[in-house]
């Protein structure tokens, strides 16, 4: 016969037994530990990107992957033509310039002090309405600030770089491009 000491101590063995892996399987895996950081636009975060000034203030390397924020001067007429992209999402800050977004059949004219949220895997494109735009780009996942380090060479100066000679490396850019999951339907 059991005796309460006896029932008692099985019981605990018993429940601990059930409980230990549930307790383990609600253990939160850390991420990287992640520090304060201040940043500015400065020449050794920037790039010239085929005419255009991108910072990377943020990285998705000092986020854990969690985001990536660039800072961008964009000249008028070397927009990207339509694209997809399948990882992040973005949105934009619309710091100085105006600037029309066409998603599917609907144009979306952004000025100063607007932001754009562009979802992935829905097509878009860009028409700046200014001689430039100057916006923060927000990337959810970071990553793709990866694709602008490939495709640029560091900025010579904190400023515009000379306009190009020629058409971009197109062949190049769309390769480069999918490695970061984006899509450009027409090329």
């Amino acid at each position: 016969m059991q005796t309460r000491k006896t029932f008692l101590q099985t019981m605990g063995i018993m429940s601990s037994t059930f409980m230990l892996p549930e307790a383990f399987a609600n253990v939160k895996q850390e991420g990287p530990r992640l520090i304060p950081e201040l940043t500015n636009r400065n020449k050794e975060n920037s790039y010239w990107y085929i005419g255009h000034l991108m910072s990377l203030l943020i990285t998705s390397k000092e986020t854990g992957g969690r985001y990536a924020l660039l800072r961008a001067t964009e000249r008028r007429g070397l927009e990207p033509p339509p694209h997809t992209h399948t990882k992040e999402d973005e949105t934009f800050l619309i710091i100085e310039g105006e600037v029309v977004y066409t998603v599917s059949n609907q144009n979306f004219h952004a000025k100063a002090g607007d932001v754009m949220f562009l979802p992935k895997n829905i097509q878009h494109s860009f028409k700046i309405q200014t001689e430039k735009l100057e916006t923060l780009i927000l990337l959810t996942p970071g990553g793709l600030e990866n694709y602008f380090v490939e495709m640029s060479k560091p900025a010579e100066e904190l400023q515009l770089p000379p306009l190009p000679t020629g058409p971009p490396d197109i062949q190049k850019l769309v390769a480069t491009a999918s490695k970061y999951g984006v899509k450009f339907p027409k090329l």
